[in-house]
């Protein structure tokens, strides 16, 4: 294939896209398009590049253009967090570069949440699309060996991935996001181009380039694409309709090309050279931005606060990237490198692991036993919901087992009904449940007893549909509504069903982490909450339940009798926290409520009160 400026162009759009929106750009919140865009470039690459006749030539050419690169992308971003952030911080880029050496980041980060959550430390998450383009390379052969035996097979291929993307979004949109199956119709798509509508990758005729000016102009108009990422509709969800629409309008450039007034205009040459490193830019910029803006335990965080910010993030960005095109991706390897490229991969990818290893001992042997206690924090926490599989394999379900008991040793069952916080508290209650042989179900959605979630009405069918006795509520105190509450228990006392309410956990005005990390480093930052503020800051929930308690016999397990004597606690005496940010309680935490978790569900709900 001649080269192409528009496919250069292609990337620097792209790209661009990408960047503008990592920067936090109001305008350019649909940047993250430009991940798509490189999609359907790859594929229309490997179907011109890809042999049959020779697969290792193939893969040694992928992985001597690609991975020097990636891999010190990775090992320097590592080193810079280890250097620049705590250790709430560090702990979580070491299982980010284990995964990402593997080329399975977008795996890693499947298991943990969406792409769109910010609340992690995150300065490898751009490497997720990587892990989708090399898993995508791995099933090129595949692909190819197929096809060439039909060539129905790719629009078959494509359409099956596109209709399980669109089902996944309404079911896990995180699933659609991030995972390769989901993804291969965007890379069939420039596939295909290849195949059928190019001559090797060349434009057929220059006569309609025209039309690749319209495939560019609608790139261009993705900032006005009203996307969001976690949307369960696949009209606006993410991938869905305007993935969909982006993908074929770079399908209309990769077809007809661009008008040569435009490749040759000043624009157009800024685009290109952008298009040239744009895999360097793609590699760097986004560990940049991540660390550059990181606080301790603040997460990952886009954006500017000031135009000093964005010219020494554009200065950092772009000297990074020049150094790692000219001295990385550009770089002539040694020959023994090319020659065995795969056991270069593969100490590459155990060089990252060793040099993780070597700086997190290191950085854990330079903290004091407080600050072990204090950073433990982010990973003492309940596994989310269901499980990450769960609601993919099932979902239609709207409530999951969590003891795993055997129907023939079960005594009862039980549930769990709430968002976060309930499960925040859940191993609590499932341990009681193992305890006395009961079913424990929990609502498989995060929403559960929030207005936006299931109604009183669903949630107490599941309950007659799974035979549960009695419902165990607990919520955030900003989640509470009385009249929710109040259709619950006449619904559950209609169909024999026990309600008991765990009573609100305390809140803190400060995250309880960084606050103990800040009083460890002798700063302000005082944790006092009295047991009056407490009452105090809840006292329309209690005088709510007091209320609907004239009308519906329900208990309540009274989380402060453990939580707050004089003060409410934060931490145990030791100094580990309670709560991994200000409102959740740690697995620690809920194990502190376990006592009276333990009386209420032995008592099968059958007590009035818990003092």
């Amino acid at each position: 294939m001649k080269f192409r400026s528009d496919i250069q162009i292609l990337r620097g759009i792209s790209v661009l896209l990408v960047v503008l929106f990592h920067l936090g750009f109001d305008l350019f919140k649909s940047g993250l398009l430009g991940v798509d865009v490189f999609f359907v470039i790859s594929g229309f690459l490997m179907a011109v590049l890809y042999s049959p006749s020779d697969n290792t030539k193939f893969f040694r050419r992928r992985a001597i253009r690609l991975l020097p690169s990636y891999y010190v992308a990775i090992a320097a971003t590592v080193i810079f967090s280890f250097l620049l952030t705590t250790r709430s911080e560090t702990t979580q880029v070491v299982e980010q570069a284990v995964w990402a050496s593997f080329f399975a980041s977008n795996i890693g980060f499947w298991l943990e949440n969406s792409y769109f959550n910010q609340s992690a430390f995150k300065p490898l998450l751009h490497l997720w699309s990587l892990g989708v383009e090399i898993q995508f390379y791995l099933l090129v052969p595949f692909i190819s060996f197929f096809i060439r035996k039909s060539k129905w097979l790719l629009p078959f291929f494509l359409l099956s991935s596109l209709a399980l993307c669109f089902w996944a979004v309404s079911v896990s949109p995180k699933t659609a996001f991030f995972i390769t199956p989901f993804r291969i119709w965007q890379f069939l798509i420039g596939y295909g181009i290849a195949m059928y509508f190019t001559n090797g990758g060349n434009v057929r005729s220059k006569k309609f380039s025209w039309l690749g000016g319209i495939g560019v102009l609608l790139l261009f108009l993705t900032p006005l694409a009203p996307l969001e990422g976690e949307s369960f509709s696949a009209i606006n969800g993410h991938p869905g309709l305007i993935a969909l629409i982006i993908s074929c309008s770079v399908a209309l450039t990769l077809i007809f090309g661009l008008p040569e007034v435009f490749e040759t205009s000043f624009f157009g040459k800024i685009l290109e050279v952008l298009g040239k490193y744009s895999y360097a830019i793609y590699l760097t910029h986004f560990p940049i931005i991540v660390i550059y803006n990181s606080a301790p335990f603040e997460g990952t965080y886009y954006g500017v606060d000031s135009w000093v910010d964005l010219i020494f993030l554009t200065f950092f960005i772009g000297l990074f990237s020049y150094l790692l095109y000219n001295f990385a991706e550009r770089k002539k390897l040694p020959n023994v490198l090319t020659e065995h490229w795969k056991k270069a991969t593969l100490m590459s990818a155990l060089a990252i692991f060793f040099l993780v290893l070597v700086l997190n001992f290191l950085q854990e042997k330079s903290l004091s036993t407080q600050e072990r206690l204090i950073f433990s924090a982010s990973g003492d926490r309940a596994e989310f919901r269901c499980g990450r599989v769960f609601r993919l394999l099932n979902p239609s379900a709207m409530s999951c087992e969590l003891t795993g008991l055997p129907e023939s040793e079960i005594a009862g069952s039980i549930m769990l009904a709430g968002n976060s916080h309930a499960n925040s508290i859940k191993e609590s209650f499932r341990k009681a449940a193992l305890l006395n042989g009961y079913h424990l179900w929990f609502f498989v959605s995060n929403s559960t007893m929030n207005v936006d979630g299931p109604s009183p009405q669903k949630i107490v069918n599941e309950a007659v549909k799974k035979g549960v006795s009695i419902i165990y509520i607990h919520q955030s105190a900003m989640a509470f509504d009385k009249e929710m509450l109040r259709a619950l228990l006449r619904l559950s006392k209609d169909n024999g069903i026990d309600v008991v309410y765990v009573e609100p956990v305390p809140v803190w005005r400060r995250d309880i982490p960084k606050a103990m990390y800040y009083q460890a480093k002798n700063q302000n930052a005082e944790l006092v909450k009295t047991i009056d503020q407490y009452y105090e800051e809840n006292e329309q929930i209690f005088l709510a339940l007091e209320q609907l308690s004239e009308s519906f016999s329900f208990s309540r397990i009274k989380t402060s009798a453990l939580l707050c004597k004089e003060n409410c606690m934060y931490k145990l005496d030791n100094g580990k926290p309670l709560y991994f940010d200000n409102h959740h309680l740690t697995e620690t935490g809920s194990s502190t409520l376990y006592p009276l978790i333990r009386k209420k569900v032995t008592s099968f709900g059958l007590d009035a009160d818990n003092e």
